[in-house]
C-alpha cells in the first residue's frame, strides 16, 4: 500500500499472513519532483489512487505527480514525475494495468489540451509509449481496461466526456457528451455495457461498439433512482448494484436498467460496494459492514462492527478480505 502526507510519501509492504511490515520505501530523488508539495485536502490525502501490479513489479502514484515501481522484494525499479495534478480536491485517479502497459489518467481542472492527458507508459522502464490530450475537466474516477468490438479499450470519466481510446495507440475511438459535475465514481463493464455514473442524476450504459460522437446512438439505458455521487458500482453480470453516501442500496437489471429494489441501510458510505460470489459487502465509514444477498430480493444476511473509520473499498485474495482504515490494516478470513 502507498501513504504519505506533505512531509513524506512511501510504499509499505504487508506480509498477508500475518500483517508483519516487511519493507517500506521512501519516496525520494524522484525527477523533476516539485520541491514545493502541493496544498492536499486531508480527506483526500497524498496517496488516495490504488496501487497497481504487474506481477513482477509494484506502481504507485501520488498527489504531486510522483510515479515509482518497485520489485516485490522493495528494489527501485523507475521514477518520474508527470506534473502536479492540478485538481481542487487531490489527485485519486487510481492505476491501470494491462501487460507491458500502466495506464495514468491525469484529468485537471483547465480542461485544455495539454492540460488533462491520458498517459501510457512502459511497465518494465517507465518509457513514455504515449501521450493524449483530452477535453476534459477534473476528475476522480479511475479508468478501466476492457476487451469490446474487437479492440482493446481504455475507458475514461471526466466532465463533460465518457471516451474510449485504444490501448495500442492511445486512438480516441468514441466519445460520449453526458457527465457533469465533480466525476468520482469509475466505471464499470458489464454483459457487454460499459455503465457510467453521472453523479446524483443518472446511471447510463453505453454500448462499446461506436465510433465518433455516439451520444445519441449508443445508450442502452438510462436509470435515475438513488444514483450514486462517490461510490462506483458492481455488477454480477445480470444485476447492477448502487450505493449512495447516505447508504441507500440499489438493484438494477444490467440489460435495461429498471429497479428491481432498493433498501436504505441508514449509514453512510464512501467506499464501493464488493461482490463476493452471491455475496454482496457494504463497508460503512464508521465500521460497519453489511452483507447481503446479491440476488432479485433484498435480504441482509450478516452485520458486524470494526472499530475503525473506512474510506477506501476492500480489497480481496486467497479467501482473505483486506480493509484499509484510517488508523489500521485489517485481514477478514473465515472462520475455521
Amino acid at each position: 500500500v502507498s501513504g504519505g502526507d506533505a512531509t513524506k510519501r512511501g510504499v509499505f509492504c504487508f506480509d498477508a499472513a500475518d500483517g508483519k511490515l516487511l519493507w517500506q520505501r521512501t519516496i525520494e530523488n524522484v525527477p523533476g519532483s516539485p520541491a514545493k508539495q502541493p496544498e492536499i485536502p486531508e480527506m483526500t490525502g497524498f496517496a488516495s489512487p490504488t496501487m497497481a501490479c504487474d506481477g513482477r513489479r509494484v506502481f504507485a502514484i501520488f498527489a504531486n505527480g510522483d510515479l515509482v515501481a518497485f520489485t516485490l522484494d522493495g528494489a527501485p525499479v523507475w521514477s518520474k514525475n508527470i506534473g502536479v495534478p492540478k485538481n481542487a480536491y487531490g489527485y485519486a485517479a487510481s492505476l491501470a494495468v494491462w501487460p507491458g502497459n500502466l495506464i495514468v489518467q491525469l484529468d485537471q481542472d483547465d480542461g485544455a489540451p495539454g492540460g488533462s492527458k491520458l498517459l501510457a507508459f512502459d511497465c518494465a522502464n517507465g518509457r513514455p509509449l504515449w501521450e493524449r490530450g483530452k477535453p476534459t475537466h477534473d476528475s476522480w474516477a479511475s479508468p478501466i481496461i476492457i476487451e469490446a468490438a474487437g479492440k482493446t479499450q481504455i475507458i475514461t470519466l471526466a466532465m463533460p466526456f465518457v471516451i474510449s481510446y485504444s490501448l495500442a495507440d492511445g486512438t480516441e475511438l468514441w466519445r460520449a457528451e453526458l457527465l457533469e459535475g465533480e466525476i468520482t465514481p469509475s466505471p464499470i463493464f458489464t454483459d457487454g455495457l460499459v455503465i457510467v455514473v453521472n453523479p446524483s442524476t443518472e446511471l447510463i450504459a453505453i454500448k462499446p461498439d461506436g465510433a465518433g460522437d455516439v451520444t445519441k446512438t449508443h445508450i442502452a439505458w438510462r436509470a435515475e433512482d438513488n444514483v450514486p455521487d462517490v461510490t462506483s458500482p458492481v455488477s454480477n453480470g445480470e444485476l447492477v448494484f448502487t450505493i449512495t453516501s447516505m447508504g441507500v442500496l440499489t438493484c438494477f437489471e444490467a440489460k435495461d436498467g429498471k429497479k428491481v429494489w432498493e433498501h436504505d441501510l441508514d449509514m453512510e458510505v464512501q467506499s464501493s460496494p464488493s461482490l463476493v460470489g452471491d455475496r454482496l459487502l457494504i463497508l460503512g465509514t464508521k465500521g460497519v459492514a453489511v452483507v447481503v444477498e446479491a440476488g432479485r430480493q433484498f435480504k441482509e444476511i450478516a452485520r458486524s462492527e470494526l472499530v475503525d473509520q473506512f474510506l477506501a473499498s476492500p480489497a480481496f485474495g486467497d479467501g482473505r478480505m483486506y480493509l484499509r482504515g484510517t488508523t489500521n490494516l485489517w485481514c477478514l478470513c473465515r472462520s475455521k
